[in-house]
């Protein structure tokens, strides 16, 4: 069959993974029934018909299952680590400004928590030489 030669020939050209599989395709619509590349795959729909095809995709989604847990443990770690540094950066800044300015009320308090990594950074220079607990926080 011209088709099935022309659509190893591309095989060829491409990487392994895709080839198996499009070369998988192709073993299974065309034995005796071309039907216009089986009216398009389905319309795209098209489910693997080897066994060696529905295996080999069943690997490569368990594979990106683990991966994809991977990444998102790891991502979920990082960020993680960057809330537990504000965090400590805001405890330490509370203690400064109690020590410095004596005890805090609880708006100071609440208005030190709800900072951004920015903010902290800028109180946390301030602390150590601003004259009175408003200039220490600034626009906080």
């Amino acid at each position: 069959m011209p088709i099935v030669s022309v659509a190893m020939a591309a095989a060829a050209e491409i990487d392994e993974e895709r080839s198996n599989l499009y070369l998988d395709f192709i073993r299974s619509h065309l034995q005796g029934a071309p039907e216009v590349l089986k009216d398009a795959m389905n319309l795209l729909g098209f489910e693997y018909q080897s066994e060696f095809a529905r295996r080999y995709v069943a690997e490569g989604k368990a594979e990106g299952k683990v991966e994809g847990k991977a990444e998102g443990k790891a991502e979920g770690k990082a960020e993680g680590k960057v809330e537990g540094k504000i965090e400590g950066r805001m405890e330490i800044i509370l203690e400064q400004l109690a020590t410095r300015f004596g005890p805090l009320p609880d708006s100071i308090r609440t208005r030190v928590r709800g900072a951004n990594a920015a903010q902290l950074h800028d109180v946390a220079k301030r602390v150590l030489t601003a004259e009175t607990l408003e200039k220490a926080l600034g626009s906080l």
